[in-house]
């Protein structure tokens, strides 16, 4: 998955979901800053964090994530997505 395609999945899955995006590209200090994994696909403009303002219920997303192409990764605050197909973070 390319960047922009990324981007445009991200931006289908936040329309579709009530999400908005918080998190995306870092740079090595800040990803090390935030306790980000040395992998992360936030540093190569592959990692999105996203809130929701009225969520869809736990068990959609992750099914909605699947179909754009997209690994959705719960965290404590937020979600993660990430191209589902990422090997390294």
């Amino acid at each position: 998955m390319t960047v922009y395609e990324f981007r445009c999945a991200v931006f289908v899955y936040c329309v579709l979901t009530r999400a908005s995006e918080t998190q995306g590209y870092r740079t090595r200090d800040h990803n090390a800053q935030v306790g980000g994994v040395e992998h992360s696909p936030h540093l190569y403009g592959l990692g999105q964090d996203v809130v929701y303002d009225s969520p869809v219920g736990l068990a959609d997303r992750p099914e909605t994530a699947e179909r754009l192409g997209l690994k959705l990764v719960r965290e404590a605050d937020h979600d993660h997505l990430q191209p589902a197909d990422w090997r390294a973070g």
